[in-house]
């Protein structure tokens, strides 16, 4: 009886759930067994929504979701969706799941039911991918009710029966839930969730997300996602138009502030200046002063030759008085600065017996539509002044 009320309850409850946005914080890890620590590897924040029943990703500071995934988004390491809610919606609504009540279980001073459950693989939809490979897999786990309201507190899942092609043994999903206000309304919303990935050497991927700054998404939002056919909103009068810049311009700015390489996380936002007006066939587009906002797409801690950071910088606009251009260049030249480590394309050796004060870190070549510092991990920040040298491509809208 309890069971069929909850599920009468969540089903309810998922049916009025708007469509929303909230801010991603996800703080990754790993060790290499689990008698050793985690130890931290970096740190991503993206917006993430549900809209129209499906999960989109940005970067917070995107004027719209990117119709990609989160994988190729943040581009490389371990990454997970649906911990937003399609697990919730997976579990729940399918007609398959098979449930066992396991009776009372105490959480958070709060009296609480515990149910396990089992989806079998030929009723999921729960998809695997660790390329190039990847399968469906069936999913089981557990669950924890409020004993009062029977609000869904606590959701695990694990995914069943994994294949050694796979190249991991365990997948397992945590995700704590909370009533939230979205709107006019209060809503049962994700607000913690982990993954632990362990792969057949015993080393172990760990990801703690936090949800947070959820709002309700409305067409005159910040963010948006249009497919084809789609009504798009219309534009505010006075709002700047936003135009491209020729290829081939020189921009050089200088860093509006710090980038604490040890503090922050891929898609926080970054902001330069403009050092030297912008000009193109006699026309200033942007003078001294102007603005380039973007974002850190980058964020690496070296140990070879020596400890450094790879910070990646990409810009996407330039702001000049009431103008504003899309901004798609790539990063020529940087500094000097002394925390900057040289890049080179030929590493010749050269043997002195002192050692020298300068590092050369070989690249091949320059990441189109970025710019890549190699910063020593002695110096505490980026800071803020650096130069930076630009050159501007074909936006990959146009490509």
């Amino acid at each position: 009886m309890v069971l069929e009320r909850f599920r009468t309850q969540i089903r309810e409850t998922l049916k009025q759930l708007p469509d929303y946005t909230c801010l991603q914080s996800i703080e990754r890890s790993r060790r290499p067994s689990e008698s050793v620590a985690y130890k931290a590897i970096d740190s991503i924040r993206v917006q993430v929504g549900l809209i129209g029943g499906s999960e989109r990703y940005s970067w917070p500071d995107s004027r719209r979701f990117e119709d990609t995934e989160l994988r190729n988004l943040v581009g490389k390491g371990v990454v997970s969706t649906g911990n937003f809610a399609l697990h919730v919606q997976h579990v729940f609504l399918s007609p398959a799941t098979q449930y066992s009540a396991r009776g009372e279980a105490p959480a958070n001073g709060r009296k609480g039911l515990r149910y396990d459950y089992e989806l079998p693989v030929e009723h999921s939809r729960y998809m695997l991918r660790f390329p190039p490979n990847e399968e469906e897999v069936g999913v089981r786990g557990s669950f924890l009710l409020d004993a009062e309201t029977l609000d869904l507190m606590h959701l695990e899942v694990i995914a069943d029966e994994i294949s050694p092609e796979m190249g991991v043994m365990a997948v397992t999903h945590s995700i704590d839930y909370a009533r939230t206000p979205i709107g006019n309304g209060q809503f049962l919303l994700p607000g913690k969730a982990r993954l632990t990935v362990i792969d057949l050497t015993g080393e172990e991927h760990r990801n703690d997300s936090v949800f947070s700054e959820c709002r309700q998404y409305k067409a005159e939002s910040k963010l948006s996602f249009e497919t084809e056919g789609e009504a798009k909103p219309e534009a505010d009068p006075g709002a700047a138009a936003i135009s491209s810049l020729p290829v081939r311009l020189t921009v050089e700015a200088a860093l509006a502030h710090d980038i604490d390489p040890s503090a922050a996380a891929l898609g926080d936002g970054i902001t330069a200046v403009v050092s030297k007006p912008v000009v193109h066939e006699g026309k200033t587009l942007a003078g001294a002063g102007a603005t380039l906002q973007g974002r850190l797409v980058r964020l690496d801690k070296e140990t070879i030759p020596f400890p450094h950071y790879v910070v990646g910088l990409e810009f996407h606009t330039l702001k000049s008085g009431d103008a504003s251009y899309d901004f798609s260049a790539t990063m020529q030249q940087a500094g000097p600065s002394a925390g900057l480590i040289r890049q080179t394309k030929r590493m010749d050796p050269v043997f002195t017996k002192r050692r020298q004060k300068r590092f050369d870190i070989l690249v091949r070549e320059k990441p189109r539509g970025e710019g890549v510092l190699h910063w020593d991990a002695k110096k505490p920040k980026v800071p803020k002044g650096l130069r930076t040298v630009w050159v501007t491509i074909d936006s990959p809208d146009s490509q």
